[in-house]
């Protein structure tokens, strides 16, 4: 009897002991997972690899950016987001007496004036504009610049609009708006029932021209657009300053201590060949519209679209060794 006891005992003591061990090595599998070999990539170097593609193809748009003059710019003929009302030119429009009427500006937004001079100067072709100020105005002064163009617009106030009986093209200019010195920004002295003129000579045949008048100070927008185009003028300052990789961990979710499929790296990285350019040109598209058109801008980001474009699959198998489970 005690023999058989005894018996059970060691039954038990080695039952209790196999148990341990499989709780033990389930356990240690639980918590392993090969890292090496070709199949699967860790999280931080994935990122980091991405991170390199979007460096690599973002240099598309920059490159289109600096090498795209204003003055050759043209902005698109209908937006519902632009910034600003456009004045377009209708002839005839040559003299003081068929000068071509625009509304008066408003206080939320800037207008600019647009057109084409047919000729060259000495008896050719000027184009005239004027807008009356209103006589309960509390403006006291008009901003107004240039934004492209190779003419010489000019401006002018009169107390009245008997010039309107003018068919003549001999001005008075108050000041000028000089297509040679784009963008920046200058003021006049208005009051209540003003007639302002605006006018232009081009200096070669089809010149184009554009001209920003506001109520609100414009600033010499140049330092503005200066310290714009300085931000875009290195992929460091684009995609480290102001764009944080964090975006692309977030939008992705990709995990640094995480290890994934290599395979679904490689399809990543091949979707950014084409989607990475394409939002590098749009973005710079919407920049150039901001920088030459005044329609509002705001900056794509690549690391965003990355994380859209990109489905890293996490590595689901353990293995030890040579051993697989």
């Amino acid at each position: 009897m005690k023999q058989k006891t005894d018996s059970l005992k060691n039954t038990s003591t080695k039952n209790i002991g196999v148990y341990l061990c499989i709780s033990v090595v389930c356990t240690l599998l639980a918590h392993c997972k090969y890292t090496g070999g070709y199949d699967i990539v860790k999280g931080s170097k994935a990122i980091d690899k991405i991170k390199k593609e979007i460096w690599s193809y973002s240099s598309v748009g920059t490159a289109v950016l600096f090498s795209t003059p204003s003055s050759s710019y043209t902005c698109p003929s209908t937006s519902s987001t632009t910034s600003a009302t456009v004045v377009t030119e209708t002839e005839p429009n040559d003299t003081y007496k068929y000068a071509q009427k625009f509304d008066f500006l408003s206080d939320s937004k800037s207008t600019r004036i647009q057109g084409t001079i047919q000729g060259k100067t000495d008896d050719a072709d000027i184009d005239f504009y004027y807008m009356v100020v209103p006589s309960d105005t509390t403006y006291t002064k008009i901003y107004y610049k240039a934004i492209k163009g190779d003419d010489a617009c000019s401006i002018e106030v009169h107390t009245d609009g008997s010039e309107l009986n003018n068919d003549s093209h001999n001005t008075t200019t108050d000041a000028y708006i000089r297509g040679d010195n784009i963008d920046t920004a200058s003021d006049i002295n208005i009051s209540p029932s003003n007639y302002v003129f605006i006018f232009c000579i081009g200096f070669s045949s089809q010149a184009e021209y554009e001209v920003e008048l506001s109520l609100t100070d414009l600033g010499s927008s140049s330092t503005n657009t200066s310290s714009l185009l300085n931000s875009f003028s290195s992929l460091d300052s684009l995609l480290s300053n102001q764009f944080g990789p964090q975006v692309l961990q977030m939008s992705a979710g990709i995990k640094k201590d995480k290890y994934y499929t290599k395979s679904s790296l490689d399809e990543c990285l091949k979707e950014l060949k084409t989607t990475i350019p394409v939002e590098s040109l749009i973005n710079t598209y919407n920049l150039l519209n901001y920088l030459n058109c005044g329609i509002a801008y705001k900056p794509m980001n690549p690391y965003f679209v990355a994380g859209w474009r990109c489905n890293l699959q996490e590595a689901g198998w353990i293995q030890i060794g040579d051993l697989g489970l």
